[in-house]
């Protein structure tokens, strides 16, 4: 909660300013919340809202970590009850192999606290297959509906296998559609009722973000594609050792329930099958696949089921020592040794190396947010009574890590970049902000140049020293007074020190600049 970096700007401009609007009356609003398209769920700020709502605005650098701890707290919640779930389902090794491995994992550490629906959805998944796990059908039907609903709605794909279980396995079919039914109406009637209020107008959002994505002509492919190998890339850098063993897992899923698993003796049915276990995984990468616009925060749901296949995986080479310990004529009392050796290697391997990627992104990417809770907590900013601090920033808009983290008196302004998309507009200060149909939001990522203010009127800068100035992205700390600066690496190709951090090499390695807060001078002029 206190160190894990902001990975992407939508997760500020879709979740952390729209959520700032409601708590403190301004903020940044983007095109998806216009009531114009409608995409994204204020319902959805409303539950996240509840446990800050009390803080007063004065102290708003709190209400940010508070948030963030919040989300950790209940990620590991729900980690620790998908834990026991295993232990109960499986066996107490994958259990205990999931517990070693995800502790440390850098992929769980970077979406457990992040705001973003996303990890919302990691964290419905992990209740609804906990439940599945235990054999509480309605609460595992309610938590894919909850999480596909209020979250993110292709989540639902990882109800498939829950529903052919209940359906086919246990033909459960009344059941399954009365669960269904209640669990859809449950949380589509408040969350359409809030978002309607919200918007001025009848608002399903999980339609019109299936209208947009598949409907349009847009799509989310204005925002960049991907060849086929960024997930297998990215996989890597999250998982590191334990990917290709949780690949391994899915194809020896089938054989595990064929040849070696006893558990349909001693339970029958309410034992699941480790193929229908793993095939989510299958399904929902698919999914991904056939998308050309790829984001790493859209593996987030999967992330433990990843860990759990590769548990699968580790426990079946343990069962496999004994034999081979008969096998090549050593004393039985190599087994326990060898086992031990086996799991805790690979345990140690993933942990350092996890360690590792989470110092480098710490290191690397967590300026913005170390450098703006320094300068707030510091009072580095220098307010002045009954005058709003203009904040401005150009090429570093994406790094804006939101309002929470700027004074009270103060509020962002864009200074124009050689960026051409579309950037966030402020909401307006009337009292229906969040229902005027303004006209300056396109779908189409084109530029609006109503975002953009005239350098005089800034009163601070945000921005970082590039090695390639230009007129629209200058150097500003070149005509500013610098009140504060924070280390961040540079953009360049990626290299083993870039992505994993090691002591001294790493530092030597990767190229470093400053981002700085600037206290600009209207007497210069660029």
């Amino acid at each position: 909660a206190f160190f894990n970096p902001i990975d992407d700007c939508d997760e500020v401009y879709n979740f952390y300013e729209p959520l700032h609007k409601l708590m403190y009356e301004h903020g940044f609003q983007t095109w998806e919340y216009s009531p114009l398209f409608a995409l994204r769920s204020y319902a959805y700020l409303v539950l996240h809202w509840i446990p800050i709502s009390f803080v007063p605005s004065s102290f708003k650098l709190i209400a940010f970590y508070l948030l963030r701890v919040c989300l950790a707290l209940i990620c590991a919640v729900c980690e620790a009850f998908f834990f026991r779930a295993i232990d109960k389902q499986l066996n107490n090794s994958i259990a205990r192999n999931y517990a070693l491995l995800s502790i440390f994992n850098v992929a769980l550490f970077r979406s457990s606290s992040a705001f973003i629906n996303n990890s919302f959805s990691m964290y419905t998944v992990l209740f609804a297959y906990t439940c599945w796990f235990s054999n509480v059908l309605p609460l595992s039907v309610f938590f894919i509906a909850f999480g596909s609903l209020c979250g993110w709605i292709y989540v639902a794909v990882l109800g498939v296998p829950i529903a052919i279980d209940i359906l086919f396995r246990r033909q459960r079919y009344w059941d399954f559609i009365k669960w269904s039914f209640i669990s859809g109406m449950i949380t589509i009637i408040p969350s359409t009722l809030i978002d309607s209020y919200y918007y001025g107008q009848l608002v399903i959002a999980p339609l019109n973000h299936i209208r947009y994505n598949i409907f349009s002509k847009h799509g989310p492919t204005l925002y960049g594609t991907d060849p086929w190998t960024y997930y297998i890339a990215n996989g890597l850098l999250n998982f590191n050792l334990i990917y290709p063993l949780g690949i391994l897992g899915i194809f020896l899923a089938p054989f595990i329930d064929i040849f070696v698993d006893r558990r349909y003796v001693q339970s029958g049915k309410a034992s699941i099958p480790h193929t229908l276990i793993v095939s989510s995984i299958v399904l929902w990468m698919g999914l991904l696949w056939m998308q050309p616009h790829k984001e790493d925060r859209f593996v987030f749901p999967i992330y433990p089921l990843i860990i759990l296949a590769a548990s699968i995986c580790i426990e079946q080479f343990e069962n496999f020592i004994p034999r081979l310990v008969r096998l090549i004529k050593l004393k039985r009392d190599y087994v326990l040794l060898l086992r031990s050796l086996f799991v805790y290697s690979i345990v140690i391997v993933h942990g350092l190396l996890s360690i590792s990627r989470t110092v480098a992104i710490i290191d690397g990417y967590s300026a913005p947010i170390r450098l703006l809770t320094h300068s707030n907590s510091t009072q580095a900013f220098k307010l002045e009574e009954n005058r709003h601090l203009n904040v401005c920033i150009g090429k570093d808009w994406y790094r804006f890590p939101s309002h929470y983290l700027l004074p009270q008196n103060s509020k962002l302004s864009f200074l124009r970049s050689e960026f051409r998309g579309q950037l966030p507009k402020a909401y307006s200060q009337e009292k229906n902000a969040t229902r005027l149909r303004e006209s300056h939001f396109n779908d189409a990522n084109k530029e609006q140049v109503d975002r953009y203010i005239n350098l005089n009127e800034c009163d601070y800068i945000i921005d970082h020293d590039s090695e390639n100035p230009s007129e629209l992205e200058p150097n500003y700390s070149k005509q500013s007074e610098i009140v504060t600066s924070m280390r961040m690496i540079l953009p360049s190709k990626g290299s083993i020190l870039r992505s994993f951090y090691v002591p001294l090499l790493s530092d030597r390695s990767n190229r470093y600049t400053f981002l700085h807060l600037l206290k600009f001078s209207k007497h210069f002029r660029i």
